[in-house]
């Protein structure tokens, strides 16, 4: 048989194996929007497959950092109402960064462009509590530190916690006092098992992660229902 009849049967046959799968992933991100459409039908939120502030942003709504990163940010998918009574708002937040490229040349010279990276993809549910409370995060100690969240550590009295997750906050006492024994506990042994990072702003829960299924957001959103619901009196905005 000749080497380039062999070749092609080769190549035919790999891509015959990986065809299925590459189409099943595409057919599960295209059906994205109905999924997510579906999970908001179970928690009885109303539902938007694209941004309703557009041409603004509803994530400009909020006092997150997260929201304004990158050089361009788009919400999708949408879910809107109130669970438990907390106002919550659950959605995909994608933004785009931009990396400077240079090449030097042996005269000295360089040449420089632009280069978008892909979209980094979230998945958010913000809680609504009211109030103005100083900044805390609450990330798993198993991931590396996030860039953006500011460098004053807070360690707390329970080591189980502790190794479970990192927390930061210009206001040690405010963090203490928001991270009491009730919902320390529940962070620790009943908060779904993804790794979610928690931030409290002034009147407003984020919680966030990655690559999340669209079937998982009822967790994420019945998730920082509870949060709100655990803070304590001594946290009280």
């Amino acid at each position: 048989m000749p080497l380039l009849a062999l070749v092609i049967i080769v190549l035919g046959a790999g891509l015959a194996a990986v065809a299925p799968l590459y189409l099943r992933l595409v057919r599960r991100e295209l059906s994205r929007a109905d999924r997510m459409e579906r999970a908001a039908r179970m928690l009885g939120l109303q539902f938007s497959r694209g941004d309703p502030a557009y041409p603004g942003s509803i994530g400009q709504a909020f006092p997150f950092e997260l929201f304004s990163r990158g050089i361009e940010q788009t919400c999708e998918n949408v879910m809107t109402g109130t669970i438990g009574g907390v106002p919550v708002t659950a959605l995909d937040f994608l933004y785009i960064q931009q990396v400077d490229s240079g090449t030097q040349h042996p005269d000295g010279t360089a040449d420089y462009r632009a280069l978008r990276s892909e979209p980094v993809r979230y998945a958010c549910a913000v809680g609504a509590i009211g109030g103005h409370r100083p900044h805390v995060v609450i990330e798993p100690a198993s991931m590396l530190p996030d860039v953006h969240v500011a460098p004053e550590r807070v360690q707390l009295e329970w080591g189980d916690f502790n190794a479970r997750y990192r927390v930061s906050s210009p206001e040690r006492g405010f963090a203490t006092a928001l991270l009491d024994v009730d919902l320390m506990a529940w962070l620790v042994d009943l908060a779904p098992h993804l790794p979610l990072t928690w931030e409290v702003q002034r009147g407003d829960i984020l919680c966030r992660t990655h690559g999340l299924e669209p079937e998982r957001f009822p967790e994420l959103v019945g998730a920082v229902v509870e949060f709100a619901r655990r803070i304590g009196p001594g946290a009280s905005g």
